[in-house]
C-alpha cells in the first residue's frame, strides 16, 4: 500500500476508534454517531455494501434514476389522514423538531451513486422508524440499527450496534430508561430486517404518504412481527395517532 494511502487509512481508523470510544460511553450522542457514519462511508466495507445494493434488482432502479419524489414538510405530513404513513411520520419528525431532507446535490466528479445512497438512507431513517414501530428512544434506535445492518450490511450501523452492546455490558441497570433491554431491541431489529418481503430501501414512500401505515406493513409482511414488538409504547406504534 502506498504511504499516502496508508496514512489515510490510519487517520480514518483513528477517527472511527475515537467515535466508538465516545459512543460506548454515551450511545445516545447523535453528533458522534453521525460522525462515525460519515467516516464509515469511505471504507472498503461501505463500498462493498453499496455494490450489493446497486446489484439488488429491487433497489437498482431507484439508484439508476436517482429517485426522489415529493417530501412535504412535517406540518403537511402530520395533516394527512390519521393512521396514514405520512401522518405518523410527520408527527414523529415534529416531536423531534426535525424536517425532511432535500434531494442530494451531486457535485461534478463525485460518486453520484454513493452520494444518492447515503442521502436516501439518511432521509428514510425516520420513515423506517414509523414503518417498524421502533420509537426514537435509545433502544428504538438500536433496533433500527439492527434492521439497517441486516438489510444494508452498512458498516457504520454495525459499529453503532457494537457500541450499544458494549454500553449494555457496562450499564449499571438493565433494561434502560425506555423499559426495553437494548439487546432484545437489537434482536427485534435484526429479525425485522430479515423478514421484509421487499427491502425498505426499495420502497417509493413518496408515492403514497396518505396510504394507511397498516397497509404498508401488511404489504411488507411485517404486521404479525410488529404486533409482538418489545416496546412498551403500545401495540399500535403510532398507527392510531390523531
Amino acid at each position: 500500500m502506498p504511504p499516502i494511502a496508508r496514512h489515510g487509512l490510519t487517520a480514518q481508523l483513528r477517527r472511527l476508534a475515537t467515535d466508538m470510544l465516545a459512543l460506548c460511553s454515551e450511545p445516545g450522542d447523535v453528533p458522534q454517531a453521525l460522525d462515525l457514519l460519515n467516516a464509515s462511508y469511505a471504507t472498503p466495507a461501505a463500498a462493498a455494501a453499496r455494490a450489493r445494493l446497486k446489484a439488488d434488482p429491487a433497489i437498482a432502479p431507484l439508484v439508476q434514476e436517482r429517485y426522489w419524489g415529493p417530501w412535504p414538510d412535517a406540518t403537511q405530513l402530520a395533516s394527512l389522514p390519521p393512521g396514514s404513513l405520512g401522518h405518523v411520520y410527520g408527527h414523529l419528525l415534529a416531536d423531534q423538531g426535525l424536517e425532511t431532507l432535500p434531494p442530494p446535490e451531486i457535485p461534478p466528479g463525485a460518486d453520484g451513486d454513493a452520494t444518492y445512497l447515503q442521502r436516501r438512507i439518511r432521509a428514510c431513517h425516520d420513515v423506517w422508524h414509523a414503518i417498524s414501530g421502533c420509537p426514537t428512544t435509545l433502544a428504538g434506535e438500536a433496533a433500527l440499527n439492527g434492521l439497517t445492518t441486516e438489510q444494508l450490511r452498512w458498516p457504520g450501523t454495525a459499529l453503532l450496534l457494537a457500541a450499544d452492546l458494549i454500553h449494555r455490558v457496562d450499564e449499571a441497570e438493565t433494561p434502560g430508561a425506555s423499559g426495553v433491554d437494548v439487546g432484545l431491541a437489537i434482536a427485534y431489529g435484526l429479525e425485522l430486517g430479515a423478514s421484509t418481503r421487499s427491502p425498505l430501501l426499495a420502497q417509493r414512500w413518496e408515492e403514497a404518504w396518505e396510504r394507511p401505515l397498516a397497509d404498508w406493513r401488511e404489504e411488507l409482511g411485517l404486521t404479525a412481527l410488529i404486533m409482538r414488538n418489545p416496546f412498551t409504547a403500545g401495540q399500535n406504534n403510532g398507527a392510531d395517532r390523531g
